[in-house]
């Protein structure tokens, strides 16, 4: 694949010695910021509600339960009431899980997602390059394990965490199939099929692979696609047949658009406009957005710029969706990888939003229509999309640039 010219390496001219600290102060870094991490977050009791949620669905498959059916929702903690809403394959998938006592299922969940984070970083390092898979293998791996734990604070991974959410499982599994060699025995495509299935927002690859003159890829990944919806109508007819024709188009069972926790452009545009669920507008400036960015993320992975190229795909799908909740944008770890690479002082301001967890200071728990929010709430309420949207424009300015050429 080729690459952008490379950056100085982390060992750079440091002395052996000066490279042994360096990775022994990374190793505790990472160290330290997990034991933090697990102290903070026993602190805080999370619920874990998407977790039960996933529980339920797996359970509702293995006794033959309604899904989808009119008022069938989920007692969760903190008096909670949430829909199943991904797909029947999804569901299949959760029946593995369905049998675990939800506090053994807790611990289980959490310490897969910590591996999934980890896992995360080194599919990106490795899409990325650069001086990120240069290092000597102990300095590679106390970096790498130096920005997963860094990565654990970043709210999107902080909430996902919170939640039980399988965001980074997603997220790790399209990082695979965009890692795999051409002539690998895992197709490339197969994985984003899959996560489609799952989730259906990282379809947006797809049209990726096609704007990108990927046929193959493309058709791999669509017929995969195809593949979990067909074993969902063999497994699960009358589920099937529900969410398919009726449930899919039904947002306002996800949740209400114009609240805070919803980072795409859809709940941007509900806030400034106080229109609780404005389809018209957000119709309009999706299309614009996915056209433009896809148009990018196309451009640049014709240039040989996978990385930029798949990271402003995700970044799009996420401006896109209807509804993208904060913990759906555990793609800005990647983008922070990417960013300390290529424009390093850009990957401080997108550190900063993504750490910062701002958006928080604007009121979330709210009943009934979009509230009057003043201008520092409202650029506070989304600065999630706000920081894609400046992400795009700078992807689309780097594939101005001239070709990459082959690192050396």
């Amino acid at each position: 694949m080729a690459r952008l010219p490379d950056r100085r390496s982390l060992s750079g001219r440091q002395s052996p010695s000066g490279r042994r600290s360096l990775t022994v102060l990374l190793g505790v870094f990472a160290a330290l910021s997990l034991a933090g991490y697990l102290v903070v977050r026993a602190l805080a009791h999370p619920t874990m509600i998407d977790m039960v949620v996933y529980r339920f669905e797996g359970q509702a498959v293995l006794h033959g339960r309604d899904l989808y059916g009119a008022g069938v929702k989920v007692d969760t903690a903190g008096g909670n009431q949430l829909p199943a809403t991904y797909p029947p394959f999804a569901a299949l998938l959760f029946a593995a899980i369905s049998w675990i006592p939800v506090g053994a299922l807790k611990v289980l969940v959490t310490a897969a997602n910590i591996v999934l984070l980890a896992l995360v970083v080194h599919l990106a390092a490795k899409l990325i390059g650069g001086w990120m898979d240069r290092p000597g293998f102990a300095e590679r791996w106390a970096l790498l394990a130096a920005i997963a734990g860094l990565g654990l604070w970043f709210e999107p991974v902080w909430t996902t965490l919170r939640y039980g959410q399988i965001n980074l499982a997603l997220a790790a599994l399209i990082l695979f199939d965009l890692t795999r060699a051409p002539g690998s025995k895992w197709p490339r495509g197969l994985g984003i099929g899959l996560a489609t299935g799952i989730k259906l927002t990282p379809g947006v690859f797809i049209l990726w692979f096609l704007l990108a003159g990927r046929r193959r890829e493309a058709a791999v990944s669509a017929l995969s696609a195809v593949g979990t919806m067909a074993v969902g109508f063999v497994l699960l007819p009358h589920a099937s047949v529900k969410f398919w024709l009726h449930k899919v188009f039904d947002t306002d069972q996800v949740g209400k658009t114009y609240i805070t926790d919803n980072q795409s452009l859809s709940g941007m545009i509900a806030r400034i406009t106080h229109i609780d669920d404005p389809k018209a507008l957000w119709a309009v400036a999706a299309v614009v957005v996915v056209a433009a960015g896809l148009w990018v993320a196309a451009r640049n992975a014709r240039r040989g710029d996978d990385a930029l190229g798949a990271l402003a795909c995700a970044v799009t799908g996420l401006l896109i969706s209807p509804i993208s909740w904060s913990h759906h944008w555990v793609w800005a770890v990647p983008v922070a990888m990417l960013l300390a690479v290529r424009a390093p002082r850009l990957a401080v301001v997108w550190c900063a939003v993504f750490l910062s967890f701002l958006i928080w200071a604007v009121p979330h728990k709210v009943i009934g229509p979009s509230p009057d929010l003043n201008p520092l709430q409202m650029l506070l309420s989304s600065l999630y999309p706000l920081a894609g949207l400046a992400f795009l424009l700078w992807a689309w300015r780097e594939s101005t640039r001239a070709q990459p050429v082959v690192g050396s």
